[in-house]
Order: structure tokens, then C-alpha cells, then sequence
């Protein structure tokens, strides 16, 4: 079976997308675009929580101001997420055909900013999470879940890349254990919050 795409694979239908992910070829979506594209379903159920708490603030009458930023904020992660989703596919291309080192100094490439990223949104949700109601609050854990998962596997493949590439210095590992931590504290906190 020839398959084929007009554009980016993040931009596949999500079927389409899953079966690119399934095949070998080089260029294909592996580890660092699905923790993207699950992070960036994340970021589009806060935008969800978001829309539907501003909606119960308007029919109050109240301000949505803060509600705003956080709708703004959210939709640009989600849109970040899937950009460097995509450029994972290219670097990985690059680092399996030998054209790039898995690690370059103080960056490991796409899964150091999909990390780093994937970190705002749990930020993000920790701001959100008192504005909603207590009948969102399972959706407010599932992003916390989601998201926490997202930095756990992509700083894997940091640390991956970083075996591949013979070692790395020690500024890039406290980056990746920062965000681990900041992560599962970020986790643990929006969880107390929702319980």
C-alpha cells in the first residue's frame, strides 16, 4: 500500500497520522511527534475548559479578562506543540542519516523544546484549574496527566539522544531534570486542586 500526504504530518487526519506513525520509513512521526501531537491535545482541552469557564463567567456577567490571556496562551502552545512536532520528524531524519549529531552541545533539538513547552502547559492548567467548575475538574486532571506523561517521554528521548551522542554537559542535564521536577510538582499540585 503506497501511502501519501499533501503537507505536514501533523496536519494528517488523526487515522492518517497514527498509520504514518506505525511505518519505518525515514521521513516518519515517531516518538517526539507523539508526545507532541498528545501534548498539544492537551493544550486544546484546556482551550475547551477555557472556552466553556469564560461562557459561564459572561452569563454571570463577570470579567473574562484573565480567561482571555490563558485562551491566548493556550491556543499558541497548541499550535507550538505541533510546529516542533513536525520539525521532530526532519531532525530525527537527520540524526538516523547521520547528517546531524543527536546532540549538540547544550540542545538536544526538537524534544528539548517540545519539553520545554509541554512544561507551560502544565503551568498553564495550574492557573486554570481553580476558575473552573468542580464538574470540569476530571478534564483538568486528565491535561495534568497528559501533560506530566509528555515531559517524562520526551526528556527520555533527551536522554536518549544524549546516550547516542556519546554524553552531554552538565547545563543540559539540569535543564531535563528541571523539567521533570517542574513537572511533577506541577502534576501533584493541580491534582490537589481538583480532587
Amino acid at each position: 500500500m503506497t501511502r501519501t500526504r499533501k503537507g505536514r504530518f501533523v496536519d494528517e487526519p488523526f487515522p492518517n497520522l497514527c498509520d504514518w506513525v506505525a511505518h519505518p520509513e525515514v521521513p516518519s512521526p515517531a516518538g517526539g511527534t507523539v508526545v507532541a501531537a498528545c501534548s498539544a491535545l492537551a493544550a486544546s482541552l484546556a482551550e475547551l475548559l477555557l472556552r466553556v469557564t469564560k461562557n459561564r463567567l459572561h452569563k454571570r456577567g463577570e470579567g473574562t479578562e484573565g480567561i482571555d490571556q490563558l485562551l491566548t496562551e493556550a491556543a499558541e502552545l497548541r499550535v507550538r506543540l505541533l510546529d516542533y512536532g513536525e520539525g521532530d520528524v526532519y531532525e530525527a531524519q537527520k540524526i538516523i542519516q547521520g547528517e546531524r549529531a543527536a546532540c549538540v552541545r547544550k540542545d538536544v533539538g526538537s524534544p528539548a523544546k517540545i519539553a520545554g513547552t509541554i512544561v507551560k502547559v502544565l503551568r498553564l492548567t495550574k492557573e486554570l484549574a481553580p476558575q473552573v467548575g468542580s464538574a470540569l475538574h476530571s478534564d483538568v486532571r486528565v491535561i495534568a496527566y497528559l501533560a506530566h506523561a509528555g515531559v517524562m517521554g520526551i526528556t527520555e528521548i533527551c536522554m536518549a539522544n544524549i546516550r547516542f551522542a556519546g554524553g552531554a554537559d552538565d547545563k543540559l542535564m539540569t535543564r531535563i531534570e528541571r523539567w521533570r521536577h517542574e513537572a511533577t510538582e506541577l502534576r501533584d499540585e493541580i491534582l490537589s486542586r481538583t480532587t
